[in-house]
């Protein structure tokens, strides 16, 4: 499996049509055939919508960019934002229902919702559709079928590629890809999460040289310098033979960057790779710190859950699926345009209008 970035354009033609009518109606332009066709299904313009995003917690950059995004459509499409919000934590699943309850009571036109369980909401988000909301969800499956579309990441394939990202890894470090491994989960029962596991379970059975001596669950711990910290320094600690370790988000990855650091781990005998990133990754990356990071598209995510949302209140239909990508940044291909457009979305990333 190569390292294609796989991409599906997320702002159909439609919204161009529709931003030209919104912006023709703010300047005092407004003529007739701009008011037909910025008039939604329901009789108002684009501007008279109204949605809100609820995403898994506000504490982490992850979800910061997904909120730039988002914002950045709103304004310019014209819909009226009722709120970015989300809980304090990705493990606190209540607060996220709760958030949703007060989103559906604003009477929204569409919600984006990135779910931090993949059962848990299903009533909250059930309860939304039936309510005539378009629910648009992010990043993390609801196995509920009460939704409109659903914009993520090709988790299994994003964990398959982490796997083979471990294996070049300790491969080019130790001269085959051989040895014990470990890796660490985030949250057990995260959709997004249990599909990154199984794709890099799968996709590491490929390497029989290989043997998975450890799995560890950080138990939502949104501190890496917590359980995520803990669980790498006891696996380093249990497994003094180790290759090879993954952290499949960004906490998991961060604690083990510190464990790694702490207990002075030789980088040239043993290979770290992650999930998301910060400034902190690249330049990890770029020191040969860290052997490579899966790069989603929180971005897309966020811009296209808004212009999904605006399509679907306009009585279109839309994909029931669209896959935001997925790919890996090591530090050969760190400096690249494509994965600096990744790395750094909010100032790179070139997705919508100027």
């Amino acid at each position: 499996m190569t390292r294609q970035l796989h991409r599906i354009l997320v702002v159909p033609v439609v919204l161009v049509t529709v931003l030209a009518s919104s912006v023709a109606l703010s300047s005092g332009t407004r003529s007739a055939s701009a008011q037909r066709t910025a008039l939604t299904h329901t009789g108002r313009t684009v501007r008279q919508l109204k949605m809100e995003v609820v995403v898994k917690t506000t504490n982490s950059p992850y979800w910061q960019i997904v909120f730039a995004a988002a914002k950045k459509a709103a304004a310019q499409f014209g819909v009226q934002s009722l709120g970015y919000v989300g809980g304090p934590s990705e493990a606190d699943i209540n607060a996220e229902i709760t958030l949703i309850e007060d989103a559906i009571a604003k009477h929204p036109d569409f919600l984006v919702i990135a779910p931090t369980s993949a059962s848990a909401l299903n009533p909250v988000i059930s309860k939304a559709y039936k309510a005539g909301i378009k629910v648009i969800i992010i990043d993390s499956a609801a196995t509920t079928q009460n939704y409109t579309s659903f914009l993520a990441t090709d988790n299994r394939l994003g964990g398959c590629l982490a796997a083979q990202a471990l294996a070049r890894a300790i491969k080019r470090k130790t001269g085959a890809a051989r040895g014990q491994v470990a890796y660490a989960t985030f949250q057990s029962g995260a959709g997004s999460l249990g599909a990154r596991d199984a794709g890099f379970v799968q996709c590491i059975r490929a390497f029989h040289g290989i043997s998975v001596v450890a799995h560890k669950d950080a138990g939502g711990d949104p501190n890496p310098g917590g359980k995520p910290l803990s669980i790498a320094a006891d696996t380093l600690t249990a497994f003094p033979k180790l290759v090879g370790y993954w952290g499949d988000n960004l906490q998991t990855l961060q604690g083990a960057e510190k464990a790694f650091q702490e207990r002075h781990v030789n980088h040239s005998k043993v290979s770290l790779v992650g999930f998301d990133n910060t400034a902190q990754e690249v330049t990890a990356l770029k020191s040969h710190q860290l052997d490579g990071t899966i790069l989603q598209d929180p971005y897309q995510m966020g811009y296209g859950g808004v212009g999904y949302g605006i399509l679907a209140s306009a009585g279109l239909t839309v994909p029931r699926f669209v896959n935001t990508g997925v790919t890996v940044a090591t530090p050969a291909n760190v400096n690249g345009r494509v994965i600096q457009g990744l790395l750094d979305p909010v100032s790179k990333r070139q997705i919508g209008f100027k």
